[in-house]
């Protein structure tokens, strides 16, 4: 199974400070060791939500808003995408989570999401090549609706022409990567704070500030990827909101380390996206 590590936004991740070094060394530690285990598929940081947008969409018209957002709490200061054999397997990983991450607010909240579109979406294939850590990287995070809570399934027209369009763009490296998430009722959230942790388990009521999936792109700017975001068949609707937020680079989460050391990590991490999506593929087939 495959599930989705949400790192909430707090006071800090707002205001832009970077994590500690030690807190990018036990990051990097958790990450490679998920990935020697076979079990990491993406690891994201997001740049606060002052650099991004809301895009809301209706068929007579949209609407725009500008960050920073308010509800804090619900923010997402990025993701790792992790297999686990379960729910149960999943959260044990989140309870190892490295706790230098609570140096500078003092507490985290991870939720914990299963992967996967109702309906079954087809597999994107990698859209990658080479270097997946330059600047140019943006996320659209599609927000929950009250049927996507329910893990309604969209009519097979609207999955068949999104399975289409994220195929072609996969093929001309625009989408490098994307995925449904299920209903919070299957997921949980994880809140550290010193050595305690406590799980609760979904659905969560704040529905509206949920996500039901994401993909990432390569824009030049984020005036493309909102253009990019309008053009999307979503399967949802017939109103979508999606936020559009900003990837921040390995240079600037670990700025301590040297270029070579900068360019051998990103080559990693390129290779360890490209297989585990190859993987995913394989496993669909």
């Amino acid at each position: 199974m495959q599930f989705m590590i949400i790192r909430k936004a707090d006071a800090a991740t707002e205001a832009g400070l970077p994590p500690s070094p030690r807190a990018i060394e036990d990051m990097a530690r958790f990450n490679a060791e998920c990935a020697e285990a076979g079990r990491l598929g993406l690891a994201l940081g997001l740049r606060q939500s002052a650099y991004g947008v809301r895009l809301r969409m209706w068929p007579d018209g949209e609407a725009i808003t500008d960050g920073p957002f308010t509800e804090t709490k619900e923010l997402v200061a990025g993701f790792t995408i992790i297999e686990a054999d379960s729910k149960e397997a999943a959260i044990a990983q989140l309870r190892c989570w490295p706790l230098s991450d609570l140096d500078a607010a003092g507490e985290v909240t991870l939720e914990l999401r299963e992967t996967g579109c109702p309906g079954g979406c087809a597999e994107v294939a990698p859209g990658m090549r080479g270097n997946d850590d330059g600047p140019g990287r943006y996320v659209i995070l599609l927000r929950s609706d009250a049927a996507s809570e329910r893990d309604t399934v969209p009519p097979r027209h609207k999955l068949d022409a999104l399975d289409v369009f994220n195929a072609a763009q996969a093929q001309a490296g625009v989408l490098l990567a994307g995925d449904g998430l299920k209903s919070s009722a299957r997921g949980a959230r994880v809140q550290l704070a010193g050595c305690a942790s406590t799980v609760l388990d979904g659905p969560f009521a704040e529905a509206k500030e949920l996500i039901a999936g994401f993909w990432m792109i390569r824009a030049d700017s984020m005036d493309d990827a909102i253009a990019w975001a309008r053009s999307l068949p979503y399967p949802t609707g017939p109103e979508v909101e999606v936020e559009i937020r900003e990837v921040m680079t390995m240079a600037e989460l670990m700025p301590q380390l040297s270029p070579g050391q900068l360019r051998e990590d990103a080559g990693l991490r390129a290779e360890q996206l490209d297989a585990a999506l190859r993987a995913q593929l394989a496993a669909r087939a």
